[in-house]
């Protein structure tokens, strides 16, 4: 008799074994997707602030020099920013119209790219240039 109690203890407890190994793999794999969207989220950051950068250094080019890309601007440029990128593109009177120039700066960190979009109207015989508008652009 007392064997055929013993018997009956090794399948509950090879299935509590089974059951404690499943739920400590289903919580790795969770705690890794946490991880993994966290560090998601802090690279697409990072790409905006990097296009952002881009994006700001193409106003104040275009703020120093009216006739930019025209004359002396190289068009399209990269901005460094730590160790992340920014390409910037400028592009006079044919994007946003006439007198106005369309800025386009695509920020990269990894694998994530954000993308902006500014447009300003510079006055050549004032000097003052106007932000008309800034926004995120989809890829």
């Amino acid at each position: 008799m007392i064997h055929e109690k013993g018997f009956s203890t090794l399948p509950a407890i090879l299935f509590l074994g089974g059951l404690l190994v499943e739920i400590s793999i289903a919580l790795t794999l969770l705690l890794y997707l946490v991880g993994q969207t966290s560090f998601a989220a802090r690279a697409s950051a990072e790409a905006y602030e990097a296009a952002r950068a881009g994006l700001e250094d193409g106003i104040i080019k275009v703020v120093r020099n009216k006739q930019c890309p025209a004359s002396g601007c190289a068009s399209p440029y990269t901005v460094s920013v730590g160790d992340r990128q920014a390409v910037v593109s400028l592009c006079k009177d044919t994007c946003a119209g006439a007198g106005r120039t369309e800025i386009i700066s695509i920020g990269t960190a990894l694998l994530f790219e954000r993308k902006l979009r500014a447009v300003v109207a510079p006055d050549a015989l004032t000097g003052k240039t106007d932000i008309l508008a800034i926004e995120e652009v989809a890829l």
